[in-house]
């Protein structure tokens, strides 16, 4: 198992690695999506869910769809959140890029920070509570805010989000951590109010349950558990598996199969800067994945 998380947070890392590199301007989106996704499955893992590149604003859960003609522009704010899995043991890490210019360095270096205080500081034991505080206080003292609604998040396999939430301000969590956890830890820091909000409908997707349903969409059902089963996926993934796909992918949203992840943004539109790696809970610490 452990090995298992450890090949897997490897590869994430290259992957997210190599999209902060390629990530300039000119660049679409979907161009960069599309060859970290495959740099990840050239090295024997799979996607655990759709690469995330979060420009500016958008704060998460934004994937091109094969329509979509974003490319990046000089002095854009870019998030690249990347996920591996190797046989369901995931791993999730994320790095933000400003594109070709330097305006909004000490927001991009105190989620960083964050993501640093917060890891030196996880070992059995340690509080959610303490977790969050840590984080805010590195950003505060920067002089910006933590995204109090997204959090970071255990993680078991074929499970991203395996129960504990991680947040990145004070809360009355006391809940702790114990030893053999795997975690996400992904501060957010903005120069808005610390909140995002779901303004519009993406292109990320993951299965709900099974419904009775016409012959046409309970085949694509079937097929997209057998692909990508408890993970999220992308509608682009799903393009090959029917030629009506788009439609068919409408019909099992409405059926409730599937659900459809909003894109999130933060509520003034101001710039959103992440940072994030796994780590693996150990004895007297916890070891890095990422």
């Amino acid at each position: 198992m452990r090995a298992l998380y450890v090949r897997a947070g490897r590869i994430a890392k290259e992957a997210r690695e190599f999209g902060v590199e390629h990530a300039k301007a000119g660049k679409s989106a979907l161009e960069l999506a599309d060859s970290i996704e495959a740099l990840i499955r050239s090295r024997g893992a799979s996607p655990a869910f759709p690469v995330n590149i979060g420009i500016n604003q958008i704060a998460a859960h934004y994937t091109p769809s094969r329509a979509d003609d974003v490319v990046l522009q000089l002095g854009d704010v870019v998030k690249i959140d990347v996920g591996a899995h190797v046989d369901g043991y995931p791993a999730d890490t994320s790095a933000t890029v400003e594109v070709g210019t330097r305006n909004h360095s000490p927001l991009i270096k105190c989620a960083s920070d964050a993501l640093e205080m917060v890891i030196e500081m996880v070992s059995p034991g340690t509080t959610v509570a303490a977790m969050g505080e840590a984080a805010q206080r590195a950003i505060a003292s920067a002089g910006f805010k933590p995204i109090e609604n997204l959090t970071g998040h255990s993680m078991e396999r074929y499970n991203l989000h395996a129960g504990m939430s991680i947040p990145s301000i004070p809360t009355r969590d006391r809940d702790t951590v114990k030893e053999g956890m795997v975690l996400a830890i992904e501060p957010f820091s903005t120069t808005g109010s610390g909140k995002v909000v779901g303004r519009e409908r993406g292109n990320i997707y993951r299965i709900v349950r099974e419904r009775k349903a016409s012959p046409e969409v309970s085949s694509m059902f079937s097929r997209i558990v057998k692909e990508y089963g408890t993970f999220p996926f992308a509608s682009r993934w799903c393009d090959g598996l029917q030629p009506d796909a788009p439609q068919v992918m409408n019909r099992m949203t409405r059926l409730g199969m599937i659900m459809n992840y909003p894109v999130l943004t933060e509520v003034r539109s101001a710039i959103v800067a992440q940072a994030e790696h796994s780590v693996l809970v150990d004895g007297d610490g916890c070891t890095v994945l990422t």
